[in-house]
């Protein structure tokens, strides 16, 4: 990362991480953007480059988040001609949810992601925010994937592979989060997919 790309990444964290304390202390209802802004240093107009809503910073999901590259590369991956699908669809899935949750967050924090856990017992309201995301994201991917295959909208096996990767993901945040684990993300990922692989072709 250039020096600009970590002052915004840095910035970002002090948001997210500021937000969460004071959810914690005073609820969602108890703190404003502009409150926030000021404690950081950034103006409301800042704010929004950063997070779409108070919400969202609080959860540290990022306005700024960028992956089309990424997504252009998985969807190059396969043949759209052929009358199969790829042998290697889901461990194509896999990389790119291996590579977005590396540019989401470099370094992953057990004690940030307990935070969040804590904010929504909370703040309930907040899980229908994390739903709304979540199903965006699967409406993309389903998109993507039907794109990489070459199947007509509303394909069953689009759904259903990328339904079938979002469980193994996690699955495996909350174990790499919320137990003793000490492999990487990857080592975590790849034990599921493992098993994954073997139950669908015994």
């Amino acid at each position: 990362m250039n020096l600009r790309a970590r002052k915004m990444a840095r910035t970002s964290r002090d948001l997210a991480a500021a937000a969460r304390r004071r959810a914690l202390d005073a609820g969602l209802a108890g703190f404003t953007i502009e409150e926030l802004c000021e404690q950081v240093g950034i103006s409301r107009r800042t704010f929004f480059n950063y997070f779409a809503s108070k919400e969202d910073a609080v959860l540290g999901i990022s306005a700024r988040r960028d992956t089309a590259h990424l997504d252009e590369d998985f969807a190059a991956g396969g043949d759209p001609h052929s009358k199969h699908l790829s042998p290697d669809l889901l461990e194509a899935l896999t990389r790119l949810a291996l590579e977005r949750w590396r540019m989401d967050d470099p370094e992953p924090d057990p004690e940030r992601v307990r935070e969040v856990m804590a904010v929504i017992d909370q703040e309930p309201r907040l899980f229908k925010r994390v739903l709304e995301h979540m199903s965006s994201d699967e409406k993309r991917d389903v998109a993507l994937v039907e794109r990489r295959e070459g199947l007509p909208a509303g394909d069953l096996r689009a759904s259903a592979a990328v339904q079938i990767l979002m469980s193994v993901m996690r699955a495996s945040a909350f174990e790499f989060f919320t137990t003793d684990n000490a492999d990487d993300i990857e080592t975590v990922v790849g034990r599921r997919v493992d098993a994954m692989r073997a139950v669908l072709h015994g």
